[in-house]
């Protein structure tokens, strides 16, 4: 092993021992003792460190785990302090580095079928130091081509808006997940299919294509008005011209088409789908991988089907045809909020979402065809959250080449105008509408801009939302009419802890308080300080929520008052545990309440 695999080994493998404590993975914090240094073992000694704390963890089968660790206000109350791990066990003790051999040890002592997953997992762990040192590598070459050809200059001055936003998501791509610990690992993908289709490389591919036959293609609306107009005819992709009266186009990403495409057509029985001879329409990929951006129409982003898991091995990247039509009505409904409400009208912009089509109900032959709202966007610069904390090739942070690139190099100010209007935004769709929305990282975009507003959100891909759809009927009959025949009922909720539960652990945590830790170092302020501001501007909103009627009670108590916070268990549902121990109908939405309360009055 190189020193560069040694590094990434330390780092996957620190990131994946803190997402156990964080999760608590088979109790391994809840059930143990913490240890100060003076009171270990003598047979321990040796590998004490000043001022590190240890859990001693006795109900892994017949040894004694010993794990490092530090007091942490984040997210979480211990976290990884180092390495090497201890295994005490028959009078031996035995330092463990590898995160495989830490794995094991969370699987002792249980039967086959639930050991077989933590086995699994330190596969996923390798597979992310692989991609992970290909990722690096690529970012290192990248960085110095572009500081041959631009210098310093920031990415906000590259010519067009698209250029710009496929920049940032190229950024956003080397930048990991902030909680799931893995989150480098594209399951399916080997080091040659990664440079080939994923966003750390941005490379340009053509889609292939199959000719499905009318009766089993459902596209979303049945003239398809919403078809970019670069979709290419049955003679671009090598077919004859009459099979338009009886077949039509379905895009096919081609790591599916090479890999996996006759086992599922055979498997589906799909024998009278024609495989189109040559490839055709030019693309390259977004930060999520399997969408893709029409080089000759950027303004036109196509999501496929891919057969990979990310996030977890149970989140395989696939379409359900569901979601083509629920993410078209939850855009519907967003759009005429923000028309309504004077708080956010003219800074909520939203792509279209209304086109798309599947293959006989089967999630592997589907597309979603976005389109941005290019007549608001003009000369705007757009940078995914997800890349806002990402290193640029200047060194700085995206956050700081957009603060002063638009805010004259007012970290401080852009972070406020940020916070504010996401907040804003998502607070008052929970408690005056009854929906919280899955504007992860990725499906959230500042929009830039040097005229007023200067700063705006753009959302996408709204398809996993919670909608309390009682409650939005009862005050909003009109509205409600947009999400009455949802397909996927898991987005329909009964009560309003669910949005609770989606606000806290998408808005708060993901979008908001992972960047004011950042922020905090960068501005040289401790987040404490960060957070009572963000605890200020939640109580203005809430106060004037609550002026205009709505019920602010809930939102108060689990945000401001309660010792602890809801948090995403992601390793565990996606990765470690089945639904049937879960009980949670999303692997992405499985919570516990053990994150400590950053925003709670001191």
């Amino acid at each position: 092993m190189t020193h560069a695999d040694g590094a990434h080994a330390d780092y996957i493998c620190r990131r994946v021992v803190d997402a156990l404590l964080r999760e608590d993975v088979r109790e391994c914090v809840s059930r143990s003792a913490v240890m100060p240094n003076a009171a270990l073992p003598a047979a321990l000694g040796k590998h004490a460190e000043p001022g590190d704390a240890w859990l001693r963890v006795s109900h892994f089968g017949d040894g004694c785990l010993w794990i490092p660790v530090a007091r942490s206000f984040f997210m979480q109350d211990w976290r990884a302090a180092g390495s090497p791990l201890l295994w005490q066990a028959d009078g031996q003790v035995r330092a463990l580095y590898a995160v495989a051999d830490i794995l094991a040890c969370f699987a002792r002592g249980l039967p086959p079928a639930a050991a077989a997953p933590f086995d699994a997992f330190a596969g996923e762990c390798q597979v992310a130091v692989e991609h992970r040192h290909v990722s690096e590598t690529e970012r290192e070459r990248w960085f110095a081509e572009f500081r041959t050809l631009h210098g310093t200059a920031a990415g906000a001055r590259l010519p067009n808006w698209h250029s710009r936003l496929l920049h940032y998501d190229r950024l956003g791509a080397f930048l990991d997940h902030p909680f799931y610990p893995t989150a480098r690992a594209k399951l399916g993908f080997d080091a040659d299919a990664l440079a080939a289709y994923g966003p750390e490389f941005q490379r340009p591919f053509l889609l292939r294509w199959l000719a499905v036959p009318r009766a089993l293609y459902h596209p979303s609306s049945r003239d398809e008005p919403g078809l970019s107009p670069l979709w290419p005819s049955f003679e671009a992709v090598g077919l004859p011209a009459v099979m338009a009266d009886t077949h039509a186009l379905v895009p096919v990403h081609p790591f599916v088409w090479a890999q996996q495409l006759d086992d599922l057509l055979d498997e589906a029985g799909l024998r009278e789908v024609v495989r189109a001879p040559r490839p055709c329409l030019a693309v390259t990929p977004t930060l999520s991988v399997r969408t893709v951006v029409l080089l000759d129409a950027p303004e036109w982003h196509v999501k496929l089907p891919l057969t990979i898991r990310t996030l977890g091995a149970k989140n395989i990247r696939t379409i359900k045809p569901s979601t083509i039509h629920d993410g078209h009505r939850i855009q519907t409904l967003l759009a005429d909020i923000a028309a309504r409400e004077p708080s956010i009208a003219g800074r909520l912009l939203l792509t279209s979402e209304d086109c798309g089509g599947h293959v006989d109900n089967r999630m592997f032959l589907a597309y979603i065809l976005r389109r941005y709202p290019v007549d608001a966007l003009g000369e705007s610069t757009l940078i995914p959250v997800a890349a806002l904390l990402a290193q640029t090739p200047a060194g700085n942070t995206v956050a700081e080449e957009a603060a002063a690139q638009f805010y004259g190099g007012d970290l401080e100010t852009f972070s406020n105008d940020y916070f504010d209007l996401t907040l804003r935004l998502h607070l008052l769709l929970w408690l005056r509408y009854g929906i919280a929305l899955e504007s992860n990282q990725q499906n959230s975009v500042v929009v830039l801009s040097r005229e007023a507003p200067r700063l705006r959100l753009l959302l996408k891909d709204n398809d996993a939302a919670r909608i309390h759809l009682d409650y939005l009927a009862r005050r909003w009959p009109n509205l409600a009419s947009h999400v009455a025949e949802l397909q996927d009922r898991r987005i329909v909720v009964t009560d309003p802890l669910p949005l609770a539960q989606m606000f806290t652990t998408i808005t708060l945590q993901l979008n908001i308080a992972v960047l004011t830790e950042r922020f905090a170092a960068i501005l040289g302020l401790p987040a404490t300080a960060l957070y009572s501001r963000i605890r200020l501007r939640i109580e203005a909103v809430l106060a004037e929520l609550a002026a205009d009627g709505e019920d602010i009670a809930l939102a108060r108590r689990l945000l401001l008052e309660d010792d602890r916070l809801y948090i995403k268990y992601l390793l565990i549902a996606a990765t470690l545990a089945e639904k049937t121990e879960t009980g949670a109908t999303d692997v992405n939405k499985f919570y516990g309440r053990s994150a400590p309360n950053f925003l709670r009055a001191l």
